[in-house]
């Protein structure tokens, strides 16, 4: 409206700027746009959102994107995440973008052609930091798993190369729902503290231990579980035994 008057049912439309055109260019432009928008039927009522999927265009509603959205395949890595709110949501992220490949890794950075000192994992220095190596394959990560595997009463399968594969092996897993959210949380604070490590390495140059880094596996899950999961009756020993 700071464009244009109406009179009658007339719409007369003007240029918006005290500074008058100053180009013969300009003003073609302008004649142009002119014609345009001068086809268009102005009436006095609400404006209203509207968007086209099919043949007929409607109005836009929340639901209808949602239903939309729920039509489109998700890629196959995606499916092994579970929003769950027994871990903080800025870990559900983390876990989110860790799957899609899409953490700040030094092989990450480096394909986005900035500038680095070294791409080399930081816990070994002999391989380049992917995701899948960093939280995986590395020397470091195996010793981890391996324990935590041990602490949850699982089989770690021999070749694991990915953290996908390990959501997938806790998401087959053959047991009660309690216990299944419970190894998913396991997952996550692993995979959550095996990369706050590798910050305060790079950045704060800060050194580590694996049986730390399990101690604090252990307590971070814990205290999730126990204030967003409600199970008053687990027990700081049930759960350093993983008794359920």
């Amino acid at each position: 409206m700071d464009r244009y008057t109406s009179n009658q049912g007339k719409v007369v439309w003007f240029w918006g700027s005290e500074n008058t055109l100053s180009s013969n260019d300009l003003e073609i432009e302008w004649g142009e746009c002119l014609a345009m928008i001068e086809k268009v039927n102005i009436q006095l009522k609400s404006d209203i959102w509207l968007w086209k999927t099919g043949a007929e265009a409607e109005e836009f509603m929340v639901s209808k994107l949602r239903s939309e959205l729920d039509r489109i395949d998700t890629m196959n890595e995606t499916r092994v995440i579970k929003w769950l709110h027994w871990i903080p949501k800025k870990v559900n992220c983390f876990l989110w973008r860790l799957v899609l490949d899409r953490l700040t890794t030094r092989e990450a950075l480096q394909l986005r052609h900035i500038p680095l000192t070294s791409i080399s994992c930081p816990f070994c220095n002999n391989a380049v930091e992917s995701v899948n190596h960093l939280l995986v394959s590395c020397d470091l990560a195996q010793q981890i798993w391996t324990v935590i595997f041990q602490w949850t009463k699982l089989s770690l399968p021999r070749y694991t190369l990915s953290v996908v594969q390990l959501l997938e092996l806790i998401l087959s897993h053959k047991c009660n729902k309690i216990k299944k959210r419970s190894l998913y949380v396991v997952v996550a604070a692993t995979c959550w503290k095996i990369w706050l490590t590798r910050n305060d390495i790079i950045f704060k140059q800060k050194s580590t231990s694996v049986s730390k880094m399990i101690a604090d596996i252990k307590a971070v899950s814990f205290t999730w579980i126990n204030n967003r999961a409600g199970l008053s009756d687990l027990g700081w020993d049930n759960w350093r035994s993983f008794n359920f």
